[in-house]
C-alpha cells in the first residue's frame, strides 16, 4: 500500500475484516469487528490535559473490548509542546500511527509529509458520513482538494456575560439585536473600578477563532480569503481594532497589563471581575468548574450595520506516513469521529465543541452547557466562519505574529497604528518565503 494515501483498495480490505458499524457499547447496536489475528499496537501522539484523561482511558478500553485484536499506546504532549514535537518525531522517523493536528498545522504538515492522504478512504466509507461533519470544520483539512485529517472539534466564538452583575445593575441581559455599541455601553455602565470590577475582561484575539469576532463586525479582517497577504491594515479593521484599544486604554472599562496578568489563564471574566467575555464552547467546562456566579452567553454582537460575524476553529487527527497499518488506524479514527463517539467524547464530558451538528445538539443538554447554548448552534448555522491562517504553509509563523501583537496591544505596549504595521510587514514576508513552495 502507498503510505502516503489510504487506496480504495485498503478500505475494501478493512470493509471486507469487518461486520460492524460504527455505534458505541451502550449507544446502538454493536457487532464486533476484530479480525482473527494477532493483537496490533495503535499509537498515538495526543495533548489532552490531565483533567479529560481519565475520558479518553475511558473510550479507549471501550474500544479495545470491542476490537481486541487492537491495543492502544498513547504518548501525551503538552499543548504548548505539540506542535514542535511532531515536526521532531518526523524528523527522527519515530511518528506515532495517529496525531492530533490542530486545524492550522494541517496543510504545512500534509506539505511536509507528516500526515498522509486520506480522501479516498473517507469518501469511500458512506457510514461514517463526512458530509454529516461542519464543512466549516472538514475545509480546516482539505489540502488541494483533498482530505489529509478530520476534525473531532469544531467550535465558534460568541459573548458570555456574568447575570449576577447585570442583575445586581438592574440592566438587560446582553440581546438578539445587541450591536457593538450596545456592548460597549453596557461595558461602560457595568465598570466599577472602586470595586475592581470592569465591564469587559480585556482580552484580544486576533488568531484563528478569534478574529472574526474582534475584526468581522466591522468588515475587518487579517488576511485575505486565499492567504497569500494580509489584509489588516484596511480603514475597517483600524476601526475594529481602535473600537478595542480604547475601550481598554482610554476608557478603562477592560482590565489591561498587569490587571489581567494577576488572573490564571489572564481569565478576569471566568473569575468573576469582568461582566463580560467572549468565550468559545470548549471552554465552557472551565467555565462551569471555576466560575461562582451565575453566567450565560448572547451572540457575537453585530456592526453598525447590521453585520454579524464571528470566528470558528478546532482540532483534528491524522495518519502518519510511518503507519505500517493505515486499515488499522481508520478503524480507530471511523469510530472515534463518528456521530456516537463525539457524543461519548465531547457532548456528554460538556466539552461542547464536536464537529458534528447532532453533536453540539446533544451537547445542550449537558451539564456545563449554559442556559442560551444554542446560541453556539445558531453561530455555527448562520454566521461563524473559520479564522485563517490555516491554507497556508507559513500559517504558524503568521499565527505567532499576530499573537505577539495582539498582546502587545492589550498590554498598551504598542499602538493600534505600530501593531498594524508590525503585522502586515512581518505577515506578509512569511507569506511571500513561502509562496513559491
Amino acid at each position: 500500500m502507498n503510505k502516503q494515501q489510504l487506496s480504495r483498495r485498503a478500505f475494501l480490505k478493512l470493509a471486507a475484516a469487518s461486520s460492524s458499524g460504527i455505534a458505541l457499547a451502550g449507544m446502538g447496536p454493536l457487532r464486533n469487528i476484530a479480525a482473527a489475528q494477532d493483537t496490533v499496537e495503535l499509537t498515538f501522539g495526543r495533548h489532552w490535559e490531565a483533567a479529560f484523561r481519565p475520558r479518553q482511558a475511558e473510550y479507549d478500553e471501550g474500544f479495545m473490548e470491542r476490537h481486541p485484536d487492537i491495543k492502544i499506546n498513547i504518548t501525551y504532549n503538552t499543548w504548548a509542546d505539540h506542535n514542535n514535537v511532531v515536526p521532531a518525531w518526523a524528523a527522527a522517523g519515530t511518528l506515532p500511527d495517529i496525531i492530533y493536528v490542530h486545524g492550522s498545522r494541517a496543510t504545512p504538515w500534509a506539505h511536509e509529509g507528516i500526515i498522509i492522504d486520506i480522501h479516498d478512504i473517507v469518501v469511500a466509507d458512506e457510514e461514517f458520513n463526512v458530509e454529516g461533519m461542519w464543512e466549516e470544520s472538514v475545509r480546516l483539512y482539505r489540502v488541494n482538494g483533498r482530505i489529509h485529517a478530520l476534525p473531532y472539534d469544531h467550535g465558534p466564538i460568541i459573548l458570555g456575560y456574568n447575570k449576577d452583575m447585570f442583575d445586581a445593575a438592574g440592566m438587560d441581559y446582553p440581546g438578539e439585536d445587541w450591536t457593538m455599541e450596545d456592548f460597549a455601553e453596557a461595558a461602560r455602565a457595568l465598570t466599577n473600578p472602586d470595586a475592581g470590577v470592569w465591564g469587559w475582561d480585556g482580552r484580544l484575539d486576533l488568531g484563528n477563532g478569534g478574529s472574526g469576532f474582534f475584526l468581522g463586525a466591522w468588515g475587518g479582517a487579517t488576511m485575505n480569503d486565499d492567504e497569500s497577504a494580509m489584509i489588516i491594515d484596511t480603514p475597517e479593521a483600524k476601526e475594529a481594532l481602535d473600537f478595542w484599544y480604547n475601550l481598554t486604554h482610554n476608557e478603562n472599562v477592560g482590565a489591561s497589563g498587569a490587571e489581567m496578568e494577576a488572573f490564571p489563564n489572564q481569565q478576569p471574566f471566568r473569575f468573576g471581575v469582568a461582566a463580560m467575555g467572549h468565550i468559545a464552547t470548549w471552554s465552557t467546562p472551565s467555565m462551569r468548574a471555576q466560575a461562582n456566579f451565575e453566567w450565560d452567553v448572547a451572540p457575537t454582537p453585530m456592526g453598525a450595520d447590521g453585520t454579524r460575524k464571528t470566528g470558528a476553529f478546532g482540532s483534528g487527527y491524522g495518519i502518519t506516513p510511518t503507519s505500517d497499518k493505515p486499515d488499522v488506524a481508520w478503524r480507530y479514527l471511523r469510530e472515534y469521529l463518528s456521530v456516537d463517539g463525539m457524543i461519548f467524547m465531547w457532548s456528554l464530558s460538556g466539552r461542547g465543541s464536536p464537529a458534528r451538528p447532532e453533536g453540539l445538539e446533544a451537547w445542550l443538554t449537558s451539564d456545563p452547557a449554559p442556559p442560551s447554548g444554542h446560541y453556539f448552534l445558531e453561530a455555527m448555522f448562520d454566521y461563524a466562519v473559520t479564522g485563517p491562517p490555516f491554507q497556508s504553509l507559513a500559517a504558524a509563523q503568521v499565527s505567532q505574529i499576530l499573537s505577539r501583537e495582539a498582546n502587545l496591544l492589550r498590554l498598551g505596549e504598542a499602538s493600534v497604528e505600530e501593531a498594524i504595521a508590525t503585522i502586515t510587514e512581518e505577515g506578509n514576508a512569511a507569506l511571500d518565503a513561502v509562496a513559491d513552495m
